[in-house]
């Protein structure tokens, strides 16, 4: 685990040279990535150079970077793991590869070697890389395809700026601006924009290359899949139970490979149980007496939140070293600003701050790697509010009995009645937003991009008029529509289920820009965490995006309970879903409640220049005289962005510069 930081000039009359200081400065901007070590190339033409800084967890002492083929023609700098790479290594050596270093992330560039541009369909794992060929004069980075590593990319004037984190472009040269289109429509959540103008995401399962005579070109190399909703499934229930566990298993074996000590985060879900039970099965069939060490988080003042005690029952029956911290509001709000900067986004609650405190926990704990559970939902629609989405239609591919067409009815109908976009919480709460029908019509008329779109929103009448003449109308659901391949929307309307399609929108937005953001790599690199996600492991995705849409009882991930039941306890096999939720702010003086009154001023509106003072004023009175769960969670996205606007020293913004970059 480790960041990358590369630049690519690509009109070189016009441009200054960036200097070995500027590339060092960024480097060190995003040293807690990579505290371990750090290297740098520079191309002797001055016009490309490749920054690293390394977390050592494979080959400790040979694997540095960046990595050069046996040539020097070939350069690559890479964060993450690979995995199941010994194997490949060997496989390369037999085809006459010649490796500098034991390290996973050397059989990228080998591959490249062999495969060209195809290389990277054969590596597995979570990663974001940048190579440089020099034969070629091609550059190329490229994202995971789940989007668990991050990396952002700025193409201005000449200049393709590659980095993990956004904080290493100002190093740079790049000026920051708002991108208020993107703020007003949820960008950061909805799609693959950042808050901030020109500086966007590379899409999971993308790569993006260029040339030094300036051709660009985005690329994707992966994508996820469904089966057509009108073809039933042959296989048994039992055929499917088994080869989602083997797979599972088999995930959580390759991401056991370390150098150093392998924790788990551990909450009081079926999730993160069921592999620290797979991995303590793995790790006792060399060590009879090994333990894995299980770290939780636990909310003693939010009482029904918190899920301690079920996660040390876990833990006891997993015969886990156990380690449990506990949240107060105080560290919540002591560390809100330290965590906003290291997410480069805003939040609407404080999950990620809550793991933000738990990844310093593990570090303080002596530990590097940890075995996480995000992404589990995602794939076995385990969140309540994909049900409607499901029912919409009928489920034609399940080889076993379904719902009969009066039983989907009556629930449906159960569902709109009962204010469907109750069914995620806080998450949509009240939120009242004038959603445009067109994107129902663009995804077949599934509700769950409203109920993302609502994550980030805040009510338009917090914003300047000049903003929303600039923007229009709020309606995030559109860009997520919007934001989805024609290809994707496509199938979404002809050949998949609707629960099928939610599945797919939900993994092209909360996964990778939330999940795998504040309450993944972000929080945890900020304290030198890496985390590993077996529930993302493509070849388990693959074959469960492949089941039908109903596999066994119309229970949430029933087919996933039934492949681990072996590895939980009894009490997690029955229990219902509780999503993850770091309780709010519980009265008008508590220390997130102050820290909405010390960072929320009508100073610190006017400085971001697109917020409106009276409206901000207006909500917070609401916030204080009625409790709304709903309008703190605007309240922590806005003041979100007025630390983002101190941290990065963001001009004011104005109606007639908020120009890229």
């Amino acid at each position: 685990m480790c960041g990358i930081v590369a630049y690519v000039d690509c009109d070189s009359c016009q441009l200054v040279p960036i200097t070995e200081a500027q590339l060092d400065a960024s480097l060190h901007s995003i040293l807690h990535r990579g505290p371990d070590s750090n290297g740098r190339y520079i191309d002797p033409s001055n016009r490309v150079g490749l920054g690293h800084t390394r977390l050592s967890i494979i080959d400790l002492d040979g694997g540095q970077q960046p990595i050069s083929n046996k040539t020097n023609t070939i350069h690559i700098i890479v964060n993450g793991e690979f995995y199941d790479f010994e194997r490949i290594r060997e496989e390369l050596i037999a085809a006459g590869h010649t490796f500098k270093t034991s390290s996973d992330s050397e059989i990228a560039l080998h591959l490249y070697e062999e495969y060209g541009y195809s290389f990277l369909e054969h590596l597995r794992g979570e990663f974001a890389l940048c190579l440089w060929d020099t034969k070629r004069s091609i550059f190329l980075a490229a994202r995971d395809r789940f989007g668990i590593k991050p990396l952002y990319y700025a193409n201005k004037d000449g200049r393709l700026y590659i980095a993990s984190e956004i904080k290493a472009f100002p190093p740079l040269g790049l000026k920051m601006a708002w991108d208020i289109d993107s703020i007003v429509q949820g960008g950061p959540i909805t799609d693959m924009r950042t808050p901030f103008a020109g500086i966007s995401k590379i899409p999971p399962g993308h790569y993006i290359t260029t040339t030094l005579s300036g051709t660009f070109r985005v690329e994707r190399y992966w994508d996820a899949d469904y089966p057509d909703k009108r073809v039933k499934d042959p296989r048994s229930i039992e055929e499917m139970i088994e080869g989602v566990r083997s797979r599972l298993v088999e995930a959580v074996r390759q991401r056991l490979r370390s150098d150093v000590p392998v924790g788990i985060y551990l909450s009081g879900g079926v999730d993160s149980s069921c592999i620290a039970g797979i991995a303590t099965k793995i790790l006792r069939e060399k060590d009879p007496s090994a333990q894995i060490r299980a770290f939780t988080i636990s909310f003693p003042e939010g009482n029904h939140l918190d899920e301690g005690p079920v996660a040390e029952r876990t833990a006891e029956f997993c015969d886990a070293i156990f380690d449990k911290l506990e949240i107060t509001d105080e560290l919540v709000a002591e560390a809100f600003s330290d965590a906003i900067w290291h997410f480069e986004m805003p939040v609407a609650n404080l999950n990620g701050v809550s793991k933000f405190l738990l990844s310093k926990f593990v570090r303080d704990a002596g530990y590097k790697v940890v075995l996480t559970g995000e992404g589990s939902d995602e794939h076995f629609a385990g969140y309540k509010f994909f049900e409607p989405d499901y029912l919409l239609e009928p489920d034609l591919a399940a080889s076993f009995p379904t719902l009969s067409e009066k039983d989907r009815a009556d629930l449906l109908n159960y569902h709109e009645s009962n204010a469907q976009l109750k069914a995620y919480g806080s998450l949509a709460g009240k939120v009242e937003i004038d959603d445009s029908p067109i994107p129902k019509r663009m995804l077949n008329g599934i509700v769950t991009p409203q109920l993302i779109g609502k994550f980030l929103y805040v009510n338009k009448e917090v914003y300047t008029d000049s903003a929303l003449q600039r923007t229009g109308v709020p309606d995030p659901s559109l860009a997520i529509a919007s934001g989805l391949s024609g290809e994707a929307r496509r199938k979404i309307a002809h050949n998949w289920h609707p629960l099928h399609s939610a599945l797919y929108c939900e993994n092209k937005t909360i996964l990778p820009n939330g999940l795998c953001n504040f309450l993944g790599d972000r929080g945890e690199m900020a304290h030198s965490i890496e985390a590993r996600t077996p529930f993302l492991d493509h070849f388990l995705t693959e074959y469960v995006n492949g089941l039908p849409p109903k596999t066994g009882e119309l229970v949430e991930k029933w087919i996933l309970r039934e492949a681990v039941k072996p590895y939980i306890t009894e009490e997690l096999y029955l229990r219902t879903k509780h999503p993850f939720f770091a309780p709010a702010a519980r009265n008008n003086y508590s220390p997130v409640s102050e820290l909405f009154r010390q960072k929320l001023t009508k100073e610190s509106c006017e400085a971001l220049g697109w917020l409106k003072w009276e409206g901000v004023a207006d909500i917070m009175s609401q916030y204080f005289e009625t409790g709304d769960q709903v309008i703190h969670n605007s309240l922590l996205v806005l003041t979100s962005y007025v630390i983002l606007g101190e941290k990065f020293q963001v001009p004011t913004y104005t109606t007639f510069c908020n120009t890229a970059l």
